[in-house]
């Protein structure tokens, strides 16, 4: 169980309104979503997901649909990426950005933005007092915290309330919303249950685009903002009450009118939830549901942080991210995203137009579990199945791993291509186990474990869970906590 945390009254205010109204409004939304998933238009529209891929989920009745997406959501990563990855950081030598030290230097939690500036750092010394008013805006306006006594001048006790920002990773992406940061936390369950607060869509992009008091951190032209509004409508988040965990099918439609003028309608976000091998275009990857965690990010709070493995690994940093992990005891794996670097990714403006009909990410693709500082703080003790070898594995990372770094040069900046970065995870996705996120209820917990292999016990395959242990100082959980029997 998780370790509690201390909420400050407001702090409980706001969620217990939230749950009492969250289950209400959640309710209203099923009903909603049935009536739907009923339609011809979104059957139509589901089947044609994917080249096709969407038939089997358009088949499905309304009901089996609903219970499909209620299981998802509760199973869904809710994550919060951080650090600039080894190429920015050559590139950009003077750039600062939270990293790995940042959160030591804090006490082994992940700091606000809040409390960046009430402990004078200098990683928020460049942010603008308009951003200071977004960011409080949202706060206040979207989540119903209290507000400053003086907004210009916020005591510590005022700030240490504010809360840290999660996506909830609705397109499945390995290495989630990678524009935010090279390394990803994926949070425990039991810490977004307790403290997590949801709305529809990104806040800080809600209150640039529609909160008209507010003036624009960057100024736009007037087309570019009447664009942004006829895109993404105003009304369905404002309109729509704090979700929580286990009440959120509300802030789930919600997200899907948000989005749908830009191709995240409901059945594109229902197919890309519960199709194994669903596409996703760079742009969906924005289309998240933002929660709101109350009380501080912990070390323990992390049931694994997924590096970039176009970003980090071979590089000091990527070295850096397993001597912290090793630290902590958190397991460590690695994503391959879209198999680019960031700064390749940010080159292809093309790529993140809407509808854009040739760029694609995999939506719920497998990581790989680091054999320094990953599969040690986890549960496994199964069986790999007979195409893993221990000393073929370790082998075969060294060796990747040498290569990577090589490839990237003497300074680091030379960024190796995609096919590249391919040709690397598929060898050593031959020599360990891939690691699949969680679908459903393919775990009885979803609080430290995340994700399931295929092993042997008495001779035939299995899926197994792989969870993160409990974290030292924690009470062990029990045997059913973390598998299905």
């Amino acid at each position: 169980q998780e370790v509690p945390v201390h909420l400050t009254a407001a702090q409980r205010k706001v969620l217990q309104e939230a749950e009492l109204e969250a289950a209400s409004s959640s309710r209203a939304a099923e009903l909603e979503l049935l009536s739907e998933f009923k339609s011809d238009t979104f059957r139509v529209r589901l089947a044609s997901q994917g080249a096709g891929r969407g038939i089997s989920l358009s088949r499905l009745s309304a009901d089996e649909l609903l219970g499909k997406v209620k299981q998802a959501l509760l199973a869904l990563e809710y994550t919060h990426n951080f650090g600039l990855d080894a190429q920015s950081l050559k590139l950009h030598p003077g750039e600062d950005a939270m990293n790995l030290a940042t959160i030591d230097a804090f006490g082994g939690r992940t700091p606000t933005m809040w409390d960046l500036r009430s402990a004078g750092s200098k990683l928020v010394e460049n942010v603008s007092d308009a951003e200071w008013k977004i960011l409080d805006a949202s706060e206040t306006g979207l989540y119903h915290l209290p507000e400053f006594v003086d907004p210009n001048s916020p005591t510590a006790a005022e700030m240490a309330e504010r809360p840290g920002y999660l996506a909830g990773n609705l397109r499945r992406i390995d290495i989630s919303a990678d524009r935010y940061g090279a390394m990803d936390i994926v949070v425990r369950g039991d810490v977004v249950m307790k403290r997590g607060v949801f709305i529809p869509s990104d806040s800080g992009g809600w209150e640039t685009n529609c909160n008209k008091s507010l003036k624009p951190v960057r100024n736009s032209s007037w087309i570019t903002r009447l664009l942004e509004e006829v895109a993404a409508p105003c009304d369905p988040v404002i309109s729509t009450p704090l979700g929580v965990l286990e009440h959120q099918m509300h802030t789930f439609l919600a997200n899907s009118r948000t989005f749908g003028r830009v191709g995240g309608d409901l059945a594109r976000v229902v197919y890309q939830l519960l199709e194994d091998e669903a596409e996703v275009r760079p742009l969906e990857i924005n289309m998240y549901t933002e929660v709101g965690l109350l009380g501080p990010l912990r070390v323990q709070d992390m049931k694994v942080l997924v590096g970039s493995f176009t970003g980090l690994f071979g590089t000091k940093e990527g070295e850096q991210l397993r001597s912290f992990c090793l630290k902590h005891q958190i397991p460590l794996a690695w994503g391959l995203g879209g198999g680019r670097t960031r700064v390749q990714e940010e080159a292809r403006k093309f790529a993140w137009l809407p509808w854009e009909p040739v760029e694609f990410w995999p939506a719920g693709h497998a990581r790989l579990v680091d054999p320094v500082a990953g599969w040690a703080a986890t549960n496994a003790s199964f069986e790999p199945d007979s195409s893993f070898r221990i000393g073929d594995s370790q082998k075969a990372w060294e060796e990747v791993w040498n290569e990577v770094r090589i490839a990237r040069g003497p300074d680091g900046q030379h960024a190796p291509h995609k096919d590249e970065f391919q040709t690397w995870w598929d060898r050593l996705s031959l020599v360990d186990m891939p690691v699949l996120p969680l679908r459903g209820n393919d775990c009885a917990s979803v609080d430290l474990c995340f994700g399931v292999v295929n092993s042997n016990k008495s001779g035939s395959k299995v899926r197994d869970c792989v969870c993160r242990l409990t974290p030292p100082g924690e009470l062990e959980p029990s045997s059913e906590e973390l598998f299905l029997v």
